[in-house]
C-alpha cells in the first residue's frame, strides 16, 4: 500500500478547478487529462497510448498513475478552497470519454471512495508540503504518513480497513508545518534568554527566520529553519557578525565546526518538548499525543 498526493488543476476543458473537484466528488474518481479527443472509450492502455500521443509529447503523469497506482492505495488532494481529502483507490486506470469528464479535464482516472478531512489541523505538515511542488502526482515517501493516512482512513471510514499492527517512531516534526516548527524555536530559544524581535519574522526574509537579543548580555542573534530533507551547512553563516542558530527537523547538517553557529538537535528540541507540554500550542501538543509522545490530558495537569 503507498500514499501520494494529486493536484486537481485542469489544464483543458472548462480550466475550472472548481468544476473539475466537484465532477471527481460526483463520480467518486481521481485523475488526470491528456485525453485523446476520440468519441469512443479506449479499452487498453496500448490503445490511449497510440491515440493520445497523436496530440501529447509528454504522457508520463498518465503513465505514472496508471504503472503506480494501484488498488487500495491512498491519494491526498484538496478542492479550490483549500479544503484537504483523502481517497481509497478501488480500480485500476480506467479512461473516460463522457462530455462531462472533457470539461473537467479528468479523462484518465482511478476509482475511488473519497472522503472529506475536517480541518487543516488534521493534515500533517508533511502532507501539505507535498502540495508546493507544481508537479501533478507524486508519492508521499515516509513511513509515518503511509501509517498516519492508513489510521485517518479507518477513523474517517468508521471501518477497521487496514489492519494496523505498527506504531509511529517517535519523531515528530513531520507532523508539523513549517510554521508550527518555527514556534517552537521561537519558544526554546526564548526559554534560554533569547528574545525575539517580533518585526523580524518575515516571510520575505530570506536569510533567515526571525532575529533575537539575549536579554542579559544584549547578544544578537539570528535563525535558520529548514524542514524534510534540505540540509544546512554552517560554512554559508561563518562570516556573519551574529550569533546564529540553525534547526534542521532531520539532523541534516555539515561543514565546519563554528563556535557562533549553533546547529540545535532534533532531539533536544523533542526533548524540550515533552518536559514543556503547557508552554506549547495545544495543535502542537495534539500532534504529540497522536505519535506517543505526550498525552493531551497533561496539558491542563
Amino acid at each position: 500500500m503507498s500514499t501520494f498526493r494529486l493536484h486537481i488543476r485542469p489544464g483543458g476543458g472548462l480550466g475550472s478547478s472548481e468544476v473539475s473537484f466537484a465532477y471527481c466528488l460526483a463520480l467518486q474518481v481521481l485523475g488526470v487529462g491528456w485525453p485523446t479527443y476520440l468519441n469512443t472509450a479506449c479499452d487498453s492502455w496500448e490503445e490511449y497510448e497510440q491515440e493520445a500521443s497523436k496530440y501529447h509529447d509528454d504522457l508520463s503523469r498518465v503513465r505514472y498513475l496508471r504503472n503506480e497506482v494501484k488498488k487500495d492505495d491512498l491519494i491526498w488532494t484538496r478542492d479550490a478552497y483549500g479544503e484537504y481529502y483523502l481517497a481509497r483507490v478501488v480500480s485500476e486506470w480506467e479512461y473516460l470519454t463522457s462530455e462531462a469528464a472533457l470539461d473537467a479535464d479528468i479523462v484518465n482516472v482511478v476509482r475511488c471512495e473519497i472522503l472529506k478531512v475536517q480541518g487543516i489541523d488534521s493534515v500533517p505538515g508533511k502532507i501539505v508540503a507535498c502540495f508546493r511542488p507544481a508537479r501533478t502526482i507524486q508519492r508521499v515517501s515516509d513511513e509515518n504518513m503511509d501509517l498516519f493516512s492508513r489510521l485517518l482512513w479507518n477513523e474517517l471510514s468508521g471501518k477497521e480497513h487496514f489492519p494496523i499492527s505498527e506504531s509511529f517512531d517517535g519523531n515528530i516534526f513531520p507532523f508539523l508545518g513549517s510554521e508550527e516548527t518555527e514556534d517552537l524555536i521561537f519558544i526554546f530559544l526564548q526559554t534560554l534568554g533569547w528574545i525575539v524581535i517580533p518585526n523580524s519574522r518575515k516571510g520575505d526574509t530570506m536569510s533567515f527566520e526571525f532575529y533575537l537579543i539575549h536579554r542579559d548580555s544584549f547578544e544578537r542573534a539570528i535563525v535558520q529553519i529548514k524542514t524534510g530533507h534540505s540540509s544546512l551547512n554552517t560554512d554559508d553563516w561563518a562570516g556573519r557578525s551574529e550569533r546564529v542558530f540553525l534547526f534542521q527537523s532531520n539532523g541534516l547538517y555539515f561543514g565546519s565546526e563554528n563556535p557562533r553557529v549553533e546547529c540545535i538537535p532534533p532531539q533536544v528540541l523533542q526533548r524540550f518538548m515533552t518536559q514543556n507540554l503547557r508552554l506549547l500550542p495545544t495543535a502542537t501538543v495534539r500532534w504529540m499525543d497522536r505519535v506517543g509522545l505526550a498525552p493531551t490530558p497533561t496539558l491542563a495537569s
